[in-house]
C-alpha cells in the first residue's frame, strides 16, 4: 500500500474519532452550549495517553526495582547463613586445632623422654604409630586452615560484590522517587486543570441565573419603593394639613391685627398698654411666617425625593424591558424556525398572560401613569417570558446521538430497499452500532418494545402535542410509563426491522402529523449559540 495513501485513510479516521463535539448544559430551565474542537479532543486525548503512559513506566519501573530488592535481600540472607556456617566451622577447626596441639605436645613430651632414657617400659611400636598419627592430624589441619582462609576470601568477595550491588540499588530507588514525586506533579496540574474547568462551567451556571435573579431583585425593590412612595405621599398629605392650619393661625392673626388697628385709631394715642399689645401680636405673626417658609422647603424637599425614586423606577423598568424583549424575541425566533405556531403552543399549555400588582394613584402626579403602564408592559413581557420557557424547555432541540451522519432526510426519498420513490417522515442518523441513544427533551416514554418495520423503538410525549420517536434501535433502556429528563441515555443504537445499515430513525410529530427534525435541531443550535 502506497505510503500517502495509508496516511491519508488513518488521517480520515483520526477525524471521525475526534469529530466536532457539543455538550448541552440545562440549569433552571436554561440551556447552553460548549463546543469541543477536534483539536482541543486530540490535545487532551495526547496528555491523557503520555500522563498514562509515564504512570505506567514509573509503576513498572518501581516493581522491577522492587523484585531486584527482594532478590538483593534473598541473597544477603543467604550470606548471612553461609557466614554464620562458616563461623561454626571456624569454632570447630578451632577445636580440633586445640586437640591435635595437645597431642603434639604429649608427643613431644614422650620423645624427650625416650631420649633421656626414662620410658624403658614403652612399646617402640606404640610410639611410632602416635607420630604418625600426629603428623596425619597436623597434615588434615592445615588443609582445613587452606580450606577456610579459602572460604573467608571468597566470602570478603561477596561482601564487596554485594556493597556494590547494594549502592546501584540506592542510587535507583533515588532516580525513582524523583520520577515518582515527577508523577505527582503532573497528576497535581491535571487536577488543577479540572478545576478550572469546574469554575468555568459553575461561572456559566451563574450567567445563567442573572436574569431569574434580576427579575427577583426588580420585585423587591418595586415593592419597596411603592411603600417609600406611599409613604412619601402621607408626610405631603400631612405636611398640607399643618400648612393649612397655619394659614387659618396667620389669617386670625391678621384678623386680630385689624381690630387692634381699628382700636388704636379709635382709643387714644397715648395708651401704652395697646401699642405693647400690638408689638406681641406682630412678632408672634413673624415667627408664625418663619415656620410657614420652613414647611414649604421640607414639602420642595419631599418632593424632589419622590422624583428622583420615581426617576431610579422608571430607570430600572426600562433596563429590565430591554432585556426581557431581547429575551423574547430569541425564544420566539427559535420557535419560528422550528416551523410551530407559537401562539398555538402557548394555549395548548393554558398559559394566558395575567395582569396583577400594586394599585397605584395618578391623581396627583400624572407622569406615575406613564410609569404605572411600564411597569404593566414589563409584567406582561416577563409573564411570557416564563411561558415560553417553558414551552422552549419540552421541545427536542438537540440530537439523540453525540456523532452521526445523516444518511437520508426528511420527505420524499428513494426507497433504500425497493429504489422506488417514497416519503420518509424522519431522518435516518447512522452511527457505530451500540451508540447511545438520548432523550433530547424531558418527556413520559408512551410505548417501548417491538413496532413492526420500525423494529424495536421508543416514543416519548414531550407535551404541547409534541412526540418524538426513535426506530430500528438494539437494546431499549426504558419502560412504557417511565419519565425521562433532558439526555437520559434511552436505548441502544442498533439495526432491528426494516434497516439496512445500523442508524437510528428519528421522527417529531406535532399534534400527530410528522414535521421536519432537522428544524429543531438547528433552531437548537441557534438558542444555545445566542445565549
Amino acid at each position: 500500500m502506497d505510503v500517502h495513501e495509508f496516511a491519508r485513510k488513518a488521517k480520515l479516521k483520526v477525524d471521525q474519532v475526534f469529530a466536532q463535539r457539543e455538550i448541552h448544559i440545562r440549569s433552571h430551565d436554561q440551556v447552553k452550549f460548549i463546543r469541543l474542537t477536534p483539536r482541543f479532543q486530540k490535545t487532551i486525548a495526547t496528555s491523557v495517553l503520555a500522563l498514562t503512559g509515564w504512570i505506567a513506566f514509573s509503576s513498572g519501573t518501581m516493581f522491577y526495582t522492587e523484585q531486584r530488592l527482594a532478590q538483593k535481600d534473598t541473597i544477603i540472607e543467604e550470606q548471612k547463613l553461609n557466614y554464620f556456617d562458616l563461623l561454626q566451622q571456624v569454632g570447630e577447626y578451632h577445636t580440633q586445632f586445640s586437640k591435635i596441639t595437645n597431642d603434639l605436645q604429649e608427643n613431644q613430651d614422650q620423645l624427650i623422654s625416650l631420649l633421656d632414657g626414662n620410658e624403658v617400659d614403652t612399646d617402640e611400636n606404640t610410639k611410632v604409630v602416635s607420630l604418625k598419627n600426629s603428623e596425619n592430624e597436623r597434615a588434615r589441619v592445615a588443609l582445613a586452615r587452606q580450606v577456610l582462609e579459602d572460604k573467608l576470601d571468597q566470602f570478603e568477595d561477596d561482601l564487596e560484590t554485594i556493597a556494590g550491588q547494594s549502592a546501584a540499588l540506592e542510587t535507583q530507588a533515588k532516580q525513582l522517587r524523583r520520577v515518582l514525586a515527577t508523577s505527582e506533579e503532573e497528576r497535581f496540574k491535571s487536577a488543577e486543570a479540572g478545576k478550572m474547568l469546574g469554575g468555568k462551567l459553575l461561572k456559566l451556571q451563574e450567567e445563567l441565573a442573572s436574569v431569574t435573579s434580576a427579575k427577583e431583585e426588580l420585585e423587591v425593590n418595586k415593592v419597596t419603593i411603592l411603600a417609600n412612595v406611599e409613604n412619601l405621599e402621607a408626610e405631603i398629605v400631612s405636611l398640607k394639613g399643618q400648612i393649612a392650619e397655619k394659614d387659618e393661625l396667620f389669617d386670625e392673626q391678621q384678623a386680630q391685627m385689624s381690630s387692634l388697628m381699628e382700636a388704636r385709631r379709635v382709643a387714644d394715642k397715648s395708651s401704652k398698654e395697646a401699642r405693647d399689645k400690638f408689638i406681641e401680636q406682630a412678632s408672634i405673626l413673624d415667627m408664625y411666617r418663619e415656620d410657614n417658609e420652613g414647611l414649604e422647603d421640607q414639602v420642595g424637599q419631599l418632593q424632589n425625593s419622590l422624583i428622583e425614586v420615581s426617576n431610579i423606577q422608571r430607570e430600572l423598568v426600562d433596563r429590565l424591558t430591554e432585556r426581557s424583549k431581547y429575551s423574547l424575541g430569541v425564544i420566539e425566533k427559535t420557535v419560528e424556525m422550528t416551523g410551530l405556531n407559537l401562539d398555538t403552543l402557548l394555549g395548548s399549555e393554558d398559559l394566558n398572560t395575567g395582569q396583577g400588582g400594586p394599585y397605584i394613584p395618578v391623581d396627583e402626579i400624572q407622569e406615575s401613569a406613564d410609569f404605572e403602564e411600564s411597569v404593566n408592559l414589563l409584567d406582561m413581557q416577563l409573564t411570557r417570558w416564563e411561558n415560553l420557557q417553558e414551552v422552549v424547555a419540552k421541545l427536542p432541540l438537540t440530537t439523540p446521538i453525540d456523532q452521526y451522519r445523516i444518511t437520508s432526510s426528511f420527505g420524499k426519498r428513494r426507497d433504500p430497499v425497493t429504489g422506488k420513490t417514497s416519503v420518509h417522515n424522519g431522518l435516518d442518523m447512522a452511527a457505530p452500532m451500540k451508540s447511545s441513544v438520548y432523550a433530547p427533551a424531558p418527556g413520559k416514554v408512551v410505548y417501548s418494545g417491538w413496532r413492526g418495520r420500525y423494529g424495536r423503538m421508543v416514543e416519548i410525549d414531550h407535551g404541547n402535542g409534541i412526540r418524538t420517536r426513535y426506530a430500528h434501535l438494539r437494546k431499549l433502556l426504558v419502560k412504557q410509563g417511565q419519565e425521562v429528563s433532558h439526555r437520559e441515555k434511552i436505548a441502544l443504537l442498533g439495526n432491528s426491522g426494516r434497516s439496512t445499515g445500523p442508524h437510528v430513525h428519528y421522527e417529531v410529530l406535532y399534534n400527530n402529523k410528522p414535521v421536519d427534525p432537522r428544524k429543531f435541531i438547528l433552531a437548537g443550535r441557534h438558542v444555545f449559540k445566542v445565549q
